[in-house]
């Protein structure tokens, strides 16, 4: 008997040992997927966004619990990616039913507010009760703070920390254009939200995003253009050269209208958010096959935010790519054959939009690297076709921001006419209004004035006031 008792003794400790040993080991593991997690944190801190992001994907996928909470915070608020509220949803549950309270209590926001599921007050207390059960406070670093740090940097979004600075390969965006996907967003930290009265419902704990009045309230007017197109170019993230604050907001707000209030189908809008010179160059190839299909009948509204800049010698203005450098102009497209590419196109009608400006100037303050120091006069560039050109700056001037508002201020007063209008004032009350509106805004907030400019060409010269974007 004494025998089989310490067998039985030394075969319960062997079993101990080995539980002991399989707990150290995943206790390690998970604390070395911590210590990724909060690197790719810091990194994002950094500016480094894209790179931050994948990180999180890759370590969620390896059951990292901090990773999945803060991959569904980014697509809860559509950060380096499109906003996946479903994947988010996904993502906090995971992560709460493992025990992390900062996903219980974006969960029970969730159930709160009906966000992707039903509106549900008693799974609301579920879950705000096993969070105040954890101590009712957050325990993961603030990635809402850690974001709003990296507005400081924002240069470094495209690139990895790890690279020396190397740019990093990115999806595509979802509207079937290249190029990478960034939302600018000012997001505060994250708190609880009051605990729930008996009647009233508490505030709700959702990240507060700062929008520009122009952003919200957005007309529906049910009316479908399916012959007209939009060519979309935001760019905003330079590889080489300082950003373009609010571009991408810029571009997404615009495409928002193109759909809701000018009535354009989904698949019609190509929104390219920083667009390389082969982005630029497919794009056009694209738009030139699809008047050639439509023989004629189709409408192009092509919208450009980001830098322009003049060539010192002749002062012939080009576009910058995010990829191009001010320094080298062969790595630029030039102006005048963007207009004679859109001009020769088989099209009823084109309206270019053009907030940007070819002095060598930044939106807002400091000239591009490339510059003397000294804003230059650029040459203007010709309309072709049916095709009107409005600008939002003239000659040597800065096409600036609208602080407080995230957009350009030639961008805010094109997009609050069509909000006011429903989508349709014609383009002769609508540059009117814009024009009007930025040089008084300008000289009032920057001292400087900032002229929006039209340019018709020769072929609808006393045509184009009477013509609206739908």
């Amino acid at each position: 008997m004494r025998g089989v008792a310490v067998v039985l003794a030394l075969y319960v400790m062997m079993r101990l040992l080995f539980l002991i040993l399989i707990w150290c080991v995943q206790t390690v593991s998970a604390q070395s997927m911590d210590v990724q997690s909060k690197a790719a944190l810091e990194s994002m801190r950094g500016g480094y966004v894209q790179y931050a992001f994948d990180e999180f994907k890759r370590l969620a996928a390896s059951n990292d619990m901090a990773a999945q909470y803060y991959l569904g915070w980014c697509y809860e608020n559509g950060v380096a990616c499109e906003k996946a509220l479903t994947d988010a949803f996904r993502l906090y549950r995971r992560a709460a039913e493992r025990g992390l309270p900062d996903a219980m209590l974006r969960l029970a926001s969730f159930y709160q507010n009906g966000i992707v599921v039903s509106q549900d007050d008693g799974r609301y207390n579920e879950w705000m009760e096993r969070y105040q059960k954890k101590g009712g406070k957050c325990l993961l670093p603030d990635i809402a703070e850690a974001y709003n740090g990296a507005q400081r940097n924002i240069a470094n979004y495209a690139l990895s920390p790890k690279r020396g600075g190397t740019v990093r390969q990115q999806p595509a965006a979802s509207s079937g254009g290249t190029g990478q996907t960034v939302n600018h967003i000012t997001i505060v930290q994250q708190t609880a939200p009051t605990p729930k009265p008996e009647q009233p419902k508490p505030a709700t704990s959702k990240p507060v995003v700062t929008k520009s009045d122009v952003d919200t309230g957005i007309p529906s007017t049910g009316a479908v253009n399916e012959n007209t197109f939009a060519l979309i170019i935001a760019n905003e993230a330079y590889q080489n050269v300082a950003p373009v604050p609010n571009a991408i907001n810029d571009g997404r707000v615009f495409a928002d209208y193109c759909m809701k209030t000018l009535g354009m189908p989904k698949t019609n809008i190509h929104l390219v958010n920083n667009a390389t010179y082969i982005n630029i160059k497919r794009e056009l190839n694209l738009m030139r096959q699809i008047a050639e299909a439509y023989k004629g009948g189709a409408k192009l509204v092509v919208y450009y935010a980001g830098h322009g800049l003049p060539d010192e010698a002749s002062g012939d203005a080009y576009l910058l790519p995010v990829d191009g450098y001010g320094s080298d102009l062969t790595t630029c497209y030039n102006l005048n054959d963007f207009y004679a590419a859109l001009g020769a196109m088989s099209l009823s009608q084109v309206v270019v939009l053009m907030d940007a400006c070819f002095s060598g100037s930044l939106r807002g303050d400091g000239m591009l690297a490339s510059a003397r120091g000294v804003a230059i006069k650029a040459k203007g560039s010709e309309s072709k076709g049916n095709m009107v050109v409005l600008s939002a700056a003239q000659g040597d001037e800065t096409a600036y921001p609208l602080d407080g508002q995230h957009h350009g201020m030639f961008t805010y007063y094109l997009l609050k006419k069509l909000k006011e209008s429903k989508g349709t004032a014609n383009l002769g009350s609508l540059f009117d209004y814009v024009k009007d509106n930025v040089v008084k805004k300008s000289l009032v907030v920057n001292g400087k004035r900032q002229t929006p400019t039209i340019s018709p060409s020769a072929a609808v010269y006393d045509k184009w006031r009477n013509w609206t974007l739908k």
